[in-house]
């Protein structure tokens, strides 16, 4: 599947263009606050299919619709609530995604089959002026081919999808980095599926303001995905990637740290010293300033280690908090659950 690929500006020209060509069918590649996406009219089903072909995508995976608006919800979802909408409010726009009922329109391509919906409108302005633009909500997975780490800058996107769609938005890089938590509204629950940027943490004390139970579900295993990126493989660079929890655990005698390895480590206090030994070892070790800082570029790290040949990337497994949650969903997946 070969195409002539357009490199379009974040410009109200080319935003407008980009518009004009996913109503036409088209596939084009767009920045968000998360990731870059692969986007298609989401009420278009042979356009949808595009996409699953682009990336090499199950069919069994859904795609999530994004919209412009919190006003747009309602026409493509069904059984909403006022106090559902006015939580929503609360999030949207913003890198969260709920799974609603959905309407009539949304062809069954984009759902999986399911009678749900995942509703998605992202924090970036560019990206809702593209919807805007299209006139139509945008399905739109992540623009990386499958299984492989989700593209933040513009030049993943382009080394992932160039001869495969016929735009790609060339946009700042992305300031979330991992993709949007992913949250499922029953009646009286929230029920988180997919960790991301809006933590547990939040989602608990919001769900307590509208007298909803918050659960997590995210660690389940699910035969047949609810929401996107719950089931298969993902985010894996060609590197092998191995986690650890504490410098020590790099330390033991029983380790031998390949020549061509990277750590990535998130700063903690106390832990100048042995980062220093490391470093005198002759091993690169990238050290971030918070979680925030490691999600954001997570990816584009794993991105950089591939292209620059490294074999094995030692990663920091953080703890289970906050965005640390997202993190450690993110890790698991890459590394296939291997630890030092």
């Amino acid at each position: 599947m070969t195409h002539a690929t357009l490199i379009l500006e974040c410009t109200e020209a080319d935003l407008k263009k980009a518009g004009e060509l996913i109503r036409a069918g088209e596939l084009v590649v767009f920045p968000t606050e998360t990731v870059y996406g692969l986007g298609a009219n989401a009420l278009d089903p042979k356009a949808c299919r595009k996409i699953f072909q682009a990336k090499g995508r199950p069919t069994d995976n859904p795609l999530i619709v994004h919209l412009s608006s919190m006003e747009e919800i309602l026409t493509y979802t069904r059984r909403v609530s006022d106090r559902h909408l006015k939580l929503m409010e609360q999030c949207m726009p913003g890198p969260v995604t709920f799974v609603l009922p959905k309407a009539p329109d949304i062809p069954d391509i984009v759902t999986a089959g399911l009678s749900t919906v995942a509703i998605r409108i992202p924090s970036l302005t560019e990206a809702r002026r593209l919807i805007s633009y299209a006139g139509v909500p945008i399905a739109a997975p992540s623009a990386n081919r499958s299984g492989e780490p989700s593209p933040t800058t513009f030049e993943m996107a382009y080394h992932a999808m160039a001869g495969r769609v016929a735009a790609i938005i060339k946009g700042p890089m992305c300031e979330v980095g991992i993709e949007s938590s992913v949250v499922r509204i029953e009646k009286d629950r929230l029920e988180l599926l997919r960790p991301g940027f809006v933590t547990f943490e939040t989602l608990t004390e919001l769900g307590k303001d509208f007298g909803l139970e918050v659960i997590d579900l995210s660690q389940l295993p699910q035969a047949k995905p609810a929401s996107p990126g719950t089931k298969y493989t993902h985010y894996k660079p060609k590197a092998t990637v191995y986690l650890f929890s504490s410098l020590e655990d790099l330390f033991s005698p029983l380790i031998e740290i390949p020549s061509s390895t990277r750590i990535l480590y998130m700063k903690q206090p106390q832990s100048e010293e042995l980062l220093h030994r490391i470093v005198s070892m002759g091993i690169e070790i990238v050290v971030f300033e918070n979680m925030s800082d490691y999600a954001r570029h997570l990816f584009f790290q794993f991105h950089r280690a591939d292209k620059e040949g490294i074999t094995t990337i030692l990663a920091y497994y953080p703890p289970p908090t906050g965005i640390g949650l997202a993190l450690r969903n993110r890790l698991i997946k890459a590394s296939g659950g291997r630890f030092v």
